[in-house]
């Protein structure tokens, strides 16, 4: 017993030292020690759409990287994060790729002297049997832990040298960037900085000078201080020749936070005071009466050299010659027209914390910071073309003004957060707006549609392009993940709930296969099942009590195969037709019992849950391509010459002549019915004239209490929107080259709505 313990113990020992000295490498452990650049790349996919989509990151030359290097971006198939390092301090930067060998596509990078440790590290430069080093002390490793898998990418900048026209902001991070048509968001750390000793013992707070810039400020940089004293001490650290007066003290430890302001007027100097009272009891020798605009007196000053003094080159280089006092501000300026411009927008409530643009950057970055620095397009090209190497010009980036960007101290980290977006034209109650635009690889196939995600509780967009990639992409233009599927989905992906958990999976068929996938894009247990017969019409889900025990309905021809949550064959229903099934079973729930109805040949079938006739159509029908409907209680649809057929639950039938002619287009809930051929639309009882053209079938949505009918031509490329009263909506028609699909997809009180532009882009809109 003794031995076979032993020998137990032996083995643990053996598996156990052996997992240790096989642990698997990671791609950071071969970083090059001279990098001061490095690009982490968490999905390629989502990488490539950022570059075709982003306005800002499809001028860069970061597609043209991979072709210098590797091959043309859209070929390269790389299924796990890549690495890309560079020195950028050398005259020609060196570029390093790596990757994980089992995540690596093409065959052709895959040579063996770019293999190590199951990592392929690929140089262009590196001759035949090129040692590899794994990484020990380099900045970037101490930081992985902070970064994002579900980033855009993530940026490593070092950098050596001040850039010139720019101070220390943008030197040494470590950043995360979550990059949408519209926009890049930035949040990440300081890997070494001026910063932590700047805001040494100092709390961030919330910035209040925003409130006193006027909205068309070109440069606007604000410094938060609970403690002038401790902040001077932390200034004089870095500059040791600053040596400010008794008076400068005095004035400044009555305020807790300085900025300077840009703009066309002029450059301004402004504080928040602590104690306003105080702040004045300071100046009180300094309240010469220069003039007085808008009932606000200008004062002489002439201690103009205290901010230069006191903040060295934190500050801008003027020595103010007159200042102002507005409630708990106070602007200094040696220029009057800057502090009376600063006095008209504060006056008129046209300051910076009031425009539109800015609130909606805020609200994304943090409450509170240390220091805050916002910019206008001229600044904001000069910072991109010095970083990203573009060549960008204030003109193109009119629509960007107000990007801000934050440095925020938490104990020992500086944390850095930023958002440069481009501003929505200002919205009223009766305006359509475009989003933002999105273009695929591909060709579109089939209808955009929007999905519920149960994580954020808003919508995401699912698209399908003609190489069989169906995208889930976010309702800011991101891309979630792309999956290819065997074939073109079937109809419109249903949403279920299969372990009642609050989770949603979609679900969906292909002629071959049946589908589940989760949130992330992953195939969902038994699922996809696979069937040698075609499938010949869209899935139908059916969740007969609402209990989410759904069953999942398959035509294939003359056959209809139920299946459960499982994957499993539902052997309690069973049903052969004698023709074949015309379009898509439908699942009605009225007084408590279950019809299940289609077409078939030239008859109306109606079924119970088992698949047993429940309700017998003896009259024959001459079906057109429309769709059933169970329209004021009664199972109803379009014939061939456009006559109105209607079946009640005891199986009686009417047949009804509304005008309609042969190729009208219905669609109808309960109470509505919508009907479009050549240039009409009849809605309920209401009728309205068309533009001759080729129109999609009108859709029916129903959003906070209203109904929304929506109808395209295909042929001028222009999208409508009626009410129920068949009233065209203001500002219609846009333009769109598809059906719609309508939804409320982030939350707030406006709907939007999706749908093509192109034959591989599609748009977002928003109205009211």
């Amino acid at each position: 017993m003794r031995s076979k313990i032993i020998l137990l113990l032996f083995v643990i020992l053996m598996f156990g030292c052996e997992n240790k000295h096989g642990s698997p490498a990671n791609i950071e452990d071969f970083i090059p020690e001279s990098s001061t650049f490095i690009l982490k790349i968490n999905s390629l996919e989502g990488f490539k759409s950022a570059l075709k989509n982003n306005s800002l990151l499809s001028q860069t030359n970061l597609q043209k990287l991979f072709e210098s290097h590797l091959m043309p971006i859209d070929s390269l198939k790389i299924s796990g994060p890549l690495l890309i390092c560079s020195n950028s301090n050398t005259a020609e930067p060196n570029y390093t790729f790596i990757a994980k060998k089992r995540h690596l596509g093409p065959k052709i990078l895959l040579n063996s002297k770019f293999i190590q440790d199951s990592i392929w590290i690929y140089n262009k430069n590196y001759t035949l049997n090129t040692p590899h080093k794994k990484t020990l002390k380099h900045p970037y490793l101490k930081f992985t832990n902070i970064l994002k898998p579900d980033a855009t990418f993530s940026i490593y900048m070092a950098s050596s040298k001040q850039i010139e026209g720019l101070d220390f902001i943008f030197n040494n991070l470590l950043l995360d960037v979550y990059a949408s048509p519209s926009s890049l968001s930035l949040s990440g750390v300081y890997t070494d900085s001026k910063w932590p000793s700047l805001f040494d013992r100092i709390n961030p707070k919330t910035s209040k000078l925003s409130q006193i810039a006027p909205n068309h400020s070109q440069n606007f940089k604000s410094y938060n201080f609970s403690d002038f004293e401790q902040f001077f001490k932390n200034i004089r650290q870095n500059d040791s020749t600053l040596i400010p007066s008794e008076f400068a003290k005095s004035f400044f430890e009555t305020t807790e936070e300085i900025g300077s302001i840009e703009s066309e007027k002029g450059t301004a100097i402004a504080l928040y005071a602590l104690d306003i009272r105080a702040s004045k009891d300071v100046l009180a020798g300094q309240q010469e009466v220069l003039k007085t605009f808008r009932s606000i007196p200008l004062f002489k000053f002439e201690n103009g050299s205290i901010f230069k003094e006191t903040f060295g080159n934190l500050l801008p280089d003027i020595e103010p010659s007159s200042y102002i006092i507005i409630d708990e501000f106070i602007v200094f300026s040696d220029n009057e027209t800057t502090l009376e411009d600063f006095i008209s927008k504060y006056t008129n409530q046209n300051s910076l914390a009031q425009s539109q643009g800015y609130q909606s950057i805020q609200k994304t970055l943090s409450d509170e910071a240390s220091y805050h620095e916002t910019f206008d397009s001229n600044r904001l090209a000069m910072v991109l073309n010095s970083r990203l190497g573009t060549s960008m010009t204030a003109e193109s980036l009119e629509s960007f003004q107000n990007s801000s960007f934050q440095v925020v101290k938490d104990d020992n980290t500086i944390h850095f957060n930023g958002l440069i977006q481009k501003q929505r034209p200002v919205s009223n109650t009766q305006k359509v707006t475009e989003v933002f635009s999105f273009k695929l690889h591909a060709q579109i196939i089939g209808d955009i549609q929007f999905v519920k995600n149960h994580q954020t509780r808003q919508k995401d967009i699912l698209v399908q392009d003609v190489e069989n990639q169906l995208y889930l992409i976010s309702n800011e233009g991101v891309v979630h993940w792309k999956k290819r599927m065997s074939a073109p989905i079937l109809g419109p992906v249903e949403q279920v709930d299969l372990f009642k958990n609050g989770r949603l999976q979609m679900v969906f068929a292909t002629e071959n296969k049946l589908y589940v996938l989760d949130r992330l894009g992953r195939d969902v247990g038994r699922f996809p099942l696979t069937f040698k017969d075609k499938i010949s019409q869209p899935l139908a889900v059916f969740d007969y009590d609402k209990t989410r025990n759904y069953r999942f309905l398959i035509t294939q021809g003359a056959n209809l195969l139920m299946y459960d949550g499982n994957g499993k064959r539902v052997k309690g229903f069973k049903y052969k037709a004698d023709s074949k099934i015309n379009n898509t079973p439908k699942h009605v729930r009225y007084r408590s019992k279950d019809y299940i109805v289609f077409s078939e040949g030239k008859n109306l079938k109606i079924l119970d849950r088992r698949g047993k006739i429940r309700i017998g159509v003896k009259e024959t029908i001459n079906f057109s391509d429309q769709n059933l409907y169970f329209y004021k209680n009664k199972f109803s649809t379009l014939d061939a010459k456009g006559d109105f057929v209607q079946v009640d639950t005891k199986g009686r039938f009417s047949l009804q002549s509304l005008g309609f002619e042969s190729g009208t287009q219905i669609t109808a809930f309960s109470k509505t019915l919508v009907a479009q051929w050549n240039n009409n639309l009849q809605i309920k009882a209401q009728k309205a004239t068309l533009d001759y053209g080729n129109y999609s079938p009108p859709k029916l949505f129903y959003l906070n209490d209203k109904i929304y009918i929506s109808i395209t031509d295909l042929q001028s490329n222009k999208v409508w929107f009626y009410d129920s009263q068949g009233k065209i909506l203001p500002d219609f028609p846009v333009y769109g080259a598809s059906n719609v699909d309508l939804a409320n997809v982030d939350g707030d009180a406006a709907l939007e709505f999706i749908c093509q532009s192109s034959a591989d882009s599609f748009v977002m809109y928003q109205m009211y």
